[in-house]
């Protein structure tokens, strides 16, 4: 080979080592039909697996196929059963929130409250704080306290602007729940509020992710927004 046979044949090596795989995977990209006319190259492509074996292209497309169409039907899976969750919540409300309405004295108010949460929620601890200048005990889950001496054990739960989700204090906790405050492990605490606060509502549950602050408070607010609406005619039945 003569001189400039060899410099041409250098430099040729050298302009395809510097070529990138940036450059390949590029031009690969603006060329998707390359291997259309290339089909004796397309069939000798082999990738490594992790398990050290080499499949063809056209098994690893395959491959990452099913992979892509597995993650969406596990994606899909869960949207429906979201659905189906959000279904079922929505018929418990709707229930309790028709009781409430129908209820003709208040007794039957807070006894539809207590079974809703009871029976359909599957709660095991629940709590309705009403704040009163005349603190008494109204039956075994609802209490009427000053708003004074509540903040002394749930001050940031009475001025916390959404609703709380999750694990609460123990002094929150014992102050809601009383003697169950032991076995709740995740609670969602809501404000009832018609003009100012009148009440705050504690639902509580053994499971440590039934109330997670990541979930919606769409349905809980709507009860809170109907007790907002009833509560007060009860009260006032109950004092009379």
């Amino acid at each position: 080979m003569n001189e400039p046979d060899s410099k041409m044949m250098g430099a040729h090596v050298k302009r395809e080592q510097q070529i990138t795989d940036a450059q390949v995977a590029e031009y690969l990209h603006r060329h998707l039909e390359y291997f259309e006319g290339q089909p004796d190259l397309l069939a000798e492509l082999e990738l490594p697996q992790q398990n050290g074996k080499a499949v063809s292209l056209t098994e690893r497309q395959v491959s990452l196929l099913r992979e892509k169409n597995d993650s969406i039907r596990s994606k899909l899976n869960e949207f429906v059963e979201s659905a189906q969750r959000n279904s079922e919540i929505f018929d418990k409300c709707r229930r309790l929130i028709l009781d409430l309405i129908d209820a003709e004295n208040p007794d039957q108010f807070f006894t539809a409250l207590e079974n809703s949460f009871k029976e359909d929620f599957k709660c095991h601890a629940y709590s309705l704080i009403i704040f009163s200048d005349t603190p008494h005990q109204i039956n075994h889950f609802t209490t009427s306290v000053s708003e004074m001496a509540a903040k002394d054990y749930i001050g940031a739960l009475i001025r916390a602007k959404q609703p709380t989700l999750g694990v609460l204090r123990p002094s929150e906790q014992g102050f809601l729940f009383r003697h169950q405050g032991d076995k709740v492990k995740s609670a969602a605490v809501l404000s009832v509020r018609k003009n100012r606060q009148i009440a705050l509502l504690a639902i509580g549950s053994e499971d440590a992710n039934y109330f997670k602050p990541a979930m919606g408070t769409e349905f809980i607010e709507f009860i809170a927004d109907t007790l907002a609406k009833l509560l007060p005619k009860h009260i006032y039945l109950k004092h009379q």
